[in-house]
């Protein structure tokens, strides 16, 4: 990823672009240790490294080993943090496109009502706009620097944040299915790295703060909306299917796979959103993992001897 040269959905430029050699998040050691004992964390990464077509720009080039290290390991957090958006994004356009069909395909929002509505034209534009720094392709230092240059970035991680600390809750974890015997990471302290970082940035400062929580939460409430209506339409579609069939000598229609999204046990209206928007992120993780591993599966044993694994460092990283 190039050096970003202009500031998404025209917003100013932010003064951290001025010093984008200075890794501008926090990790404490208690996180750093938590992340480096964590395997789906240790997954992720060692899929990120393989991926890699380019190593650092020209200006983090520069750096020494250990940031490079900080901005690898701040990249991955970055790329976890906000794949459960993305991956609810993308079941969305799903959901829409099998309802729309063939008509109407740049309308997909129209499938939608509400804040679910403007919570997917709002991701819509966004992936379209930040296709590659959703990706994370590119230079880490350049990826990982960019998560400050506009608004929308920052409420996205924002909103992202917020996702992932709906895992903090353990009996959730040990209650519902994972990859294997793996466990997403818990990223919840990103928040807290994200607001020092808007603190002390001197394009954003402090009193901004307020702001990007309340955007953030309007577009959290739409996501959750536009979950409820995706597994909605999901069982829907499984509820006329099998009237159609019920005359049929056929089995009983499947439901559509998805480990995202699933209907709750009890229905959506008997359970309670602090309940199921947890299954959901849990479910991201699943797909994410089961790709990664797809992905290491299919990687040539000549390619693979030419990465080596990154692991996370202590130092260039911890606060004081």
């Amino acid at each position: 990823m190039a050096p970003p040269q202009h500031r998404a959905f025209s917003f100013p430029l932010s003064r951290i672009e001025e010093d984008e050699r200075i890794a501008p998040f926090e990790v404490s050691r208690k996180d750093v240790l938590k992340l480096r004992s964590c395997e789906a964390f240790g997954i992720i990464r060692e899929l990120l490294v393989e991926r890699e077509d380019v190593e650092f720009c020209d200006q983090h080039d520069l750096d020494s080993h250990e940031d490079k290290e900080a901005w690898r390991l701040q990249r991955d957090i970055t790329h976890a943090l906000i794949v459960p958006v993305l991956e609810i994004y993308r079941h969305a356009t799903q959901v829409a496109k099998a309802l729309l069909g063939n008509r109407h395909i740049f309308d997909l929002e129209l499938v939608f009502r509400g804040e679910a509505r403007g919570a997917f034209s709002w991701l819509q534009c966004f992936v379209t706009e930040e296709e590659d720094w959703c990706l994370t392709r590119g230079c880490p230092g350049c990826v990982v620097t960019h998560a400050l240059v506009a608004e929308p970035t920052i409420r996205l991680i924002l909103v992202a944040c917020h996702l992932s600390s709906t895992l903090s809750n353990t009996s959730t974890l040990h209650h519902q299915p994972q990859h294997g015997h793996t466990s997403p990471p818990l990223l919840d302290f990103w928040q807290h790295s994200l607001k020092k970082a808007l603190d002390e940035d001197p394009f954003w400062g402090p009193d901004l703060w307020r702001t990007f929580e309340s955007r953030a939460k309007a577009l959290e409430r739409g996501i959750e909306e536009l979950v409820q209506q995706c597994i909605e339409f999901a069982s829907l579609a499984l509820a006329n299917a099998a009237v159609g069939n019920h005359n049929d000598d056929e089995s009983p229609p499947q439901s559509p796979k998805s480990t995202v999204l699933k209907m709750p046990q009890g229905g959506m209206k008997e359970q309670n959103q602090k309940n199921w928007i947890p299954s959901v992120v849990l479910g991201c993780w699943t797909t994410l993992l089961a790709d990664a591993e797809e992905a290491k599966r299919c990687v040539a044993p000549s390619s693979a001897k030419n990465h080596h694994h990154h692991p996370v460092l202590a130092r260039c990283l911890t606060s004081s």
